[in-house]
């Protein structure tokens, strides 16, 4: 058991992109009228890589037998607990196709947030880099070298310049200590993120690194968005979807609202309003709820408003990325000039005092 147990926690787990493929692809067999079995038969046969016949062999065989879809897919280790549980309630209320498809869509929102964050944070950290680089390269390799040409010639370079050289000589250490620091904090999170519980963990450093940041709180709102939008359609009451969808996505900067939100529903308050007061939706958000709300087309009302919080996401990321690369070139740009003139007017002194 404990051999098992271990086994299970070494698998890789499916990433979101993986996950919503699946999803979906079991959710248009099971729309078409194929059952389980059969659809996992389809999918085992259709499978092009070996890995992929290895899991759906492990997936097929035990549904094969009898085994519902939900614990055969958990005996794999393959899929996150959140996920089973809600294909458990889909075989449950018998909204099993609804369920998947939602899991898709979900999965898909969060491989795209994963993803413009990645993009977001890369493009500025390798600006940064190359900016550091050149500083470097100029204050502790060309400097030095004018600094010896003067000393030739019977002067010294200006004393913004010596600190810079000096500066540049300490900075050696430094960027080693740092580089060292940096790819040791890529390899663990390269480690954490081999895992669902890994990439939890991840999340919620990165919830606390950016607590109430504009930015973090739409990414937060668009998850939970996206989250409710699967809960409902699969058939759970709020407080139920509620509470769900705050264990899936791990309470984050919206734990209290999302709690506040719960609060206020079993006082009495709609969805809509009570979400709305929390902090929850923006008023537009919310306005577009309540119009789904009372016109009975609640799950179609919540995945609109997941795709506009989406939407939202993708403009502050994008306003990150446009307002991040003009700081770091003014930043390269001055540091570069403060080189240069340090080193080029007393050069000039030097030729005007001798005529030249």
């Amino acid at each position: 058991m404990n051999n098992d147990s271990a086994a299970k926690k070494s698998v890789k787990q499916l990433n979101s992109n993986e996950l919503s493929v699946f999803c979906l692809k079991l959710s248009m067999m099971i729309k078409s009228g194929i059952n389980v079995e059969k659809s996992m038969s389809i999918l085992y046969e259709d499978a092009v890589s070996d890995a992929d016949k290895a899991l759906l062999s492990e997936i097929y065989g035990p549904v094969e037998e009898g085994c519902s879809l939900s614990t055969a897919l958990a005996r794999t280790g393959r899929f996150p607990a959140h996920m089973i549980r809600m294909i458990d309630i889909g075989q449950i209320t018998g909204k099993l196709q609804s369920v998947l498809a939602g899991l898709s869509e979900f999965y898909r929102r969060e491989a795209a947030i994963s993803k413009m964050i990645r993009n977001t944070v890369m493009y500025p950290a390798v600006m940064l880099v190359v900016t550091a680089v050149i500083l470097f390269v100029l204050v502790s390799q060309v400097l030095p070298v004018f600094q010896q040409v003067f000393r030739d010639m019977g002067a010294d370079i200006s004393a913004p310049a010596a600190a810079l050289v000096q500066l540049g000589d300490a900075s050696k250490y430094v960027a080693e200590a740092v580089a060292a620091f940096f790819c040791a904090i890529i390899v663990v999170a390269g480690l954490m993120g081999l895992t669902h519980s890994g990439r939890a963990r991840l999340g919620r450093a990165a919830d606390m690194l950016l607590f109430r940041n504009k930015l973090n709180i739409s990414i937060a709102r668009s998850r939970f968005a996206s989250a409710m939008s699967l809960m409902l359609s699969s058939g759970l009451n709020m407080n139920e979807a509620l509470k769900r969808s705050e264990e899936l996505i791990g309470g984050g900067v919206f734990a209290d609202g999302i709690k506040e939100c719960g609060d206020k529903i079993e006082a009495g308050d709609t969805f809509p309003k009570a979400a709305a007061d929390a902090g929850l939706f923006t008023g537009m958000q919310s306005g577009i709820l309540s119009a789904g709300f009372r016109s009975g087309i609640t799950e179609q009302a919540m995945d609109e408003v997941a795709r506009l919080c989406e939407e939202d996401s993708d403009t502050l990321l994008l306003r990150v990325v446009n307002k991040t690369e003009p700081a770091l070139i003014i930043v390269l740009a001055l540091a570069v000039g403060l080189v240069l003139l340090s080193v080029m007017l007393p050069l000039i002194g030097m030729m005007t005092a001798i005529g030249v």
